[in-house]
């Protein structure tokens, strides 16, 4: 595997696994350069045990638990992701972690929910303490499932808090300080049972709320990681293009809210955080999906961005880790019998599914 970076003038250019593509460091956009031929994919290296840091990489969904995502990538799965954020038993029993995860040693992101969707559970509510019994009861779960894991858990609450699919999720100018109160309130309650644990704020990397992130951001003392989902959604040229992609990774909305990438990577590096992705990949929509060179700009960027720290599990998280990536966490799920989110497992995007065992993903060193 080599990887070799050319730094000047605010450009990167890395070749990696011997495919040669462009990503930004700063204002200028270069130009793409020709991909070589590429060359098989390395061993990548990892993290000693009780060690945190570098890049958590890997995949929630279709091949994870078996090893069959891992024998196909050729490089280690060291990070997965789960949700038990549904009904009131499903936060509180968290039956994904205790059953599907239960001998998981590595890192794991489990989004949590906090209150029940569909119901008239509230901000208001939750910021009082009405739901703190069931939060102590999943926290207890997730301190007995994960006492003997080597990698960090990441916890999500309240996950896509910033978009309108979930309605009682949903931030407003009105319940905004309740919801950093309830984020602020079952943080707390987590940490208590778990010291260990990481707390990820999980923003869609798009807003829908059409107000400022200080109204959904719920401070520093809350949140370990900046964690947008990122999902290949919209009908721009950066799907297909890494020319486009770089040009627009940068990009706010007109609320002045983080968008692209390396948007949010300069909000997680204002806050001293860290800059995580939970769920990322491509998404079935439109007239295809099926997008290498997505793929491959993500990649470009995520290495020169890569977190290169580390420190012991359990301590908090350094400053050296500030504006860097620290784990991704691709949705190879079957999403409502879709399989257009895959890259391995189910045929459905056969050119991205080519690239991505070719690229380097995480598993670094400090």
């Amino acid at each position: 595997m080599l990887v070799l970076a050319a730094v000047a003038a605010g450009v990167v250019l890395l070749l990696v696994a011997g495919v040669m593509v462009w990503a930004f460091s700063g204002a200028n956009k270069p130009q793409r350069i020709p991909s070589s031929s590429p060359s098989p994919a390395p061993q990548a290296r990892t993290i000693e045990a009780s060690t945190v840091g570098g890049w958590y990489a890997g995949a929630s969904g279709l091949g994870v638990r078996d090893g069959d995502f891992e024998k196909w990538l050729g490089q280690p799965v060291t990070i997965s992701g789960t949700w038990s954020d549904t009904d009131d038993a499903s936060q509180r029993e968290l039956h994904t972690l205790v059953k599907e995860f239960k001998d998981w040693k590595g890192a794991l992101d489990i989004a949590v929910g906090g209150t029940v969707l569909d119901t008239e559970e509230n901000y208001a509510a939750a910021a009082n303490g009405e739901y703190d019994e069931r939060w102590r009861e999943a926290a207890k779960v997730i301190a007995k499932a994960r006492e003997n894991a080597e990698g960090p858990t990441f916890i999500r609450p309240f996950h896509e808090m910033n978009g309108n699919w979930y309605k009682s999720w949903m931030v407003t100018e009105e319940n905004s300080d309740d919801f950093k109160k309830a984020f602020s309130r079952y943080a707390g309650i987590l940490r208590e049972a778990m010291p260990k644990a990481y707390i990820s704020w999980s923003p869609n990397y798009s807003d829908h709320t059409k107000i400022n992130v200080k109204y959904w951001y719920p401070g520093d003392d809350a949140v370990d990681c900046v964690a947008p989902d990122y999902y290949d959604d919209e009908s721009t040229p950066a799907r297909v293009d890494i020319d486009a992609w770089n040009s627009e990774a940068d990009d706010r909305d007109k609320y002045d809210n983080p968008k692209g990438p390396e948007s949010w990577r300069q909000f997680a590096e204002e806050h001293g955080k860290p800059l995580c992705f939970p769920e990322w990949g491509l998404k079935p929509e439109g007239k295809g999906v099926d997008h290498p060179e997505w793929i491959k700009a993500v990649n470009a960027w995520m290495n020169t961005h890569a977190n290169t720290a580390t420190w012991k599990l359990g301590d908090r998280i350094p400053q050296g880790a500030s504006g860097k990536v620290l784990y991704s966490v691709y949705f190879n799920v079957l999403h409502q019998d879709k399989a257009g989110f895959t890259i391995h497992g189910a045929d459905a995007n056969p050119k991205s599914e080519a690239v991505f065992p070719k690229l380097m993903w995480g598993n670094r060193k400090g």
